[in-house]
């Protein structure tokens, strides 16, 4: 199995010299079996820059199928939803799967998105590409393709997020971003069972220590519960992701100097570019 990072930040984009090594696009991951089946976690603007790899294969002749997985409907997680070119070529399949926000549902959540006054789109039924929205109880385990996905709510701030730990080609890798438990160096008992043996845990890393001191509340974590939860659920590789958009090349590579040497694992910073092998 193959990951590949389109955005790695979170909350709000960002661009300029000191944002060029990692990357200034907001959350979306892509993973690719052995082979050849796709997933993707999230829409953020990096799947804007994902749609145009998908458009030089059979999404651009309106023949691709593709499962989207929502860890949740904050904006930095649905901002690529109304730029995402595979869904206005007819014949093309997406799958787009997560958890209703609590007092709404899903699909009304994303149709909103696509409303006059938000997109000139005006919903989700003028998308030319067949586009479903399926719900989910966190907790739920199912198959998709050729991935194995289990889910689970974390807390995040003041409503929940879904991690995921998704199973192919033998290798685990664990997506727990936007996420802040009730200690950083408590994680839940879900947020462990996610983690438990993966090959690859990609976990939120917005704050280092001393700002997350200013930050808590809010929702995510400082890179210290990412290097924690690593060591203590055995994982064998930890990528530190949802970059703070405060948070420059430079900076982040401090991060990532301070986690490695706490860390019993290697440790690496998420940049957007090459697929990397799980």
């Amino acid at each position: 199995m193959k990951v590949r990072f389109w955005g790695v930040r979170g909350s709000f984009a960002m661009c300029g010299k000191d944002f060029l090594r990692h990357g200034g696009n907001t959350t979306s991951v892509e993973l690719v079996t052995d082979g050849g089946s796709r997933l993707l976690i999230d829409l953020g603007t990096g799947a804007t820059v994902y749609a145009k790899h998908l458009m030089a294969s059979e999404f651009g002749r309106g023949e691709g199928q593709l499962p989207v997985l929502l860890s949740h409907t904050h904006l930095d997680h649905i901002q690529g939803l109304p730029f995402f070119t595979p869904f206005f070529i007819k014949g093309n399949q997406i799958r787009i799967l997560g958890a209703d926000p609590a007092g709404s549902s899903l699909k009304g959540t994303l149709q909103n998105q696509l409303a006059p006054h938000y997109s000139p789109l005006n919903g989700l039924e003028n998308l030319a590409a067949g586009v479903s929205i399926e719900s989910f109880l966190p907790g739920a385990e199912f198959a998709i393709g050729d991935f194995e996905i289990t889910t689970a709510a974390l807390p995040h701030g003041t409503m929940w997020t879904t991690g995921f730990r998704i199973k192919a080609d033998g290798k685990i890798v664990a997506f727990l971003s936007d996420v802040e438990y009730p200690a950083p160096h408590r994680p839940t008992r879900e947020a462990f069972a996610l983690a438990a043996g993966a090959d690859l845990l990609i976990h939120d890393a917005m704050h280092d220590d001393d700002a997350y001191a200013m930050a808590r509340g809010w929702g995510h974590s400082p890179v210290s519960a990412g290097v924690h939860l690593a060591r203590a659920a055995g994982a064998a590789k930890l990528a530190l992701f949802h970059h703070s958009p405060d948070a420059t090349d430079a900076a982040i590579d401090r991060l990532v100097v301070t986690a490695a040497a706490r860390a019993s694992v290697p440790v690496f910073a998420a940049a957007e570019g090459a697929y990397l092998d799980v």
